[in-house]
């Protein structure tokens, strides 16, 4: 679920390669040396090459599945991208980021959280393989919920990030359940372990009662220092 560590050979090298050769061949001949070097034949040279840098350099700028470069630095908070929409957004959100504890900057390094406008009943998602976070700020985002959200799509990545098939069995042995660890893509994850672990995450990190794992009780201290653990290792 992570990035591949390898990328893609962009077609257009290829074509660069196999169009300098051709170039070779051609200028090879002195015959045709002499028309290929008329202005409008060298402008067209260079266009073309600059066309195939600027695509290599954009290859080189994003990965494998289109995940942007570097934000920019105007985005950058305390050294971890963190993106909103609009001021309005960022009045709401920064607060409520803010108010979670644990170091996801440090722990989560290279991941982005968005804030973003939302009208449907999703609060939140985390795509994992683009190490990216989305939260919608919707009608019904108050000042005391949003912490809850943050927290639980923060617990996601953790999980996906940090932890590893022992790591998840620990949890599941600690929380004594049976159901599997990951929901279908895209679909409510309360009643999978994967769900338990980020509700119990944003429990341990914006205390309240609103805790919806359906497998599972409100973690008590043995769970939050088995959390600590394995958000930290």
């Amino acid at each position: 679920m992570t990035l591949s560590a390898s990328e893609p050979t962009p077609p257009i090298l290829k074509g660069a390669t196999d169009q300098a050769e051709a170039l070779n061949t051609t200028m090879s001949s002195p015959s045709r040396r002499a028309s290929l070097l008329n202005p409008w034949t060298t402008l067209g040279v260079a266009l073309i090459v600059v066309a195939i840098g600027l695509l290599v350099n954009a290859q080189r700028a994003g990965s494998d599945i289109g995940v942007p470069g570097a934000p920019p630095a105007a985005l950058v908070l305390d050294g971890a991208p963190v993106v909103y929409d609009d001021d309005e957004i960022e009045a709401m959100a920064a607060p409520a980021l803010a108010a979670i504890d644990y170091d996801w900057p440090t722990h989560l390094a290279g991941w982005r959280i968005e804030f973003t406008r939302g009208e449907g009943r999703v609060a939140g998602y985390t795509w994992s393989r683009e190490q990216r976070i989305q939260i919608f700020i919707r009608p019904s985002t108050t000042t005391a919920n949003l912490p809850r959200v943050i927290a639980h799509e923060l617990g996601h990545a953790v999980d996906v990030t940090l932890n590893d098939a022992e790591d998840r069995r620990r949890w599941i042995e600690l929380r004594g359940f049976t159901a599997p660890w990951w929901p279908d893509s895209g679909a409510a994850d309360f009643a999978t372990g994967a769900g338990d672990f980020a509700e119990s995450f944003a429990i341990w990190q914006a205390p309240t009662s609103d805790f919806r794992s359906e497998i599972g009780d409100p973690p008590d201290a043995e769970a939050f220092e088995l959390m600590a653990e394995l958000s930290t290792d």
